[in-house]
Parts: C-alpha cells; sequence; structure tokens
C-alpha cells in the first residue's frame, strides 16, 4: 500500500495537477473554504486541520481524540461540520469511527485545479525573470518626462 493510500485526508481526485503541486491545491482549496458565506468557525478549524495533516510528509491514523484535543471538536461536532462541509461540495465524504480514526476525501474542484496551474504558470514566469503582468511601453504612446516637482511660493 503506498503512502498515498494510507492518507486519512486526501483529494478525490486531482487530475490535471502533479503531485509537486499539491501543497498549492492545498492552500487554494483553504482560501476558497474561508472566503465561502457558510464557512464556519469550526469548519474553518476543522479545513486548515485537514491540510495541514495533508501536508506533514509522514501518515499517521487521524483519530477523533486527536481532533477533539487539536480542534477543540468533540465527535459529535466533528460529525456535523464534515456533514456541513459535505453538503456544500467542500468535501466528497466521510467516515468516523472510534477505532479506525477518521477518513476525509476532499473535493479539489475543476476551477480551483484551474487556479493551481494558473498560479503554477505565473510562479514559473517569475523563476524566468517574466512578468507577463507588466505591459511594456508601446513606441506610439508618448514619453512623459518626469520632472521634479518645485513648490512656487507665489502661488
Amino acid at each position: 500500500m503506498s503512502t498515498i493510500d494510507n492518507r486519512r485526508a486526501r483529494f478525490s481526485s486531482i487530475d490535471g495537477i502533479e503531485r509537486e503541486d499539491l501543497p498549492l491545491a492545498y492552500e487554494v482549496w483553504v482560501e476558497d473554504h474561508f472566503a465561502a458565506p457558510w464557512a464556519t468557525r469550526e469548519t474553518m478549524k476543522l479545513a486548515q486541520h485537514l491540510v495541514r495533516y495533508m501536508a506533514n510528509a509522514k501518515t499517521y491514523n487521524m483519530s477523533l481524540g486527536e481532533l477533539e484535543s487539536l480542534v477543540q471538536l468533540n465527535p459529535e461536532e466533528t460529525r456535523k461540520t464534515l456533514a456541513v462541509m459535505q453538503s456544500f461540495g467542500a468535501i466528497d465524504s466521510f467516515t468516523l469511527d472510534r477505532l479506525a480514526g477518521v477518513t476525509v476525501m476532499l473535493n479539489l474542484s475543476y476551477h480551483q485545479r484551474l487556479r493551481v496551474l494558473d498560479a503554477k504558470r505565473r510562479f514559473a514566469a517569475v523563476a524566468l525573470g517574466k512578468r507577463p503582468w507588466v505591459k511594456a511601453a508601446s513606441a506610439a504612446s508618448p514619453k512623459v518626462e518626469a520632472r521634479p516637482q518645485t513648490l512656487d511660493p507665489a502661488a
């Protein structure tokens, strides 16, 4: 079983993006979640914890006790919070089991994947010294000479 298969929280699909882009995908997913009008304090805390868990190189069993101590959500609050996140499409599915722990499949939407790819393209342009968002001055536009501003006492 691979490390990805052992993950208790992961994206249900990353079609179109590379594994090395996952840190950027985590950021896009959590930013969208925080900006959602339905997001609550509980869903934000849980979303941040899920992203931290996925970003961690080590895999471990994510237990209900861990969520209770780190995120300050008891098992019933965790279930309700995950149900809210599922109803709004932030996650695809989840399971809660006192012995097996918590398993969550996060939904990385097509729009979020496009934002990841766009950000990756922009980072690559910056790394090459290109800045596509800066418009070059065209030859047709008149050059404006910058002159130092002086104070006229007569004015």
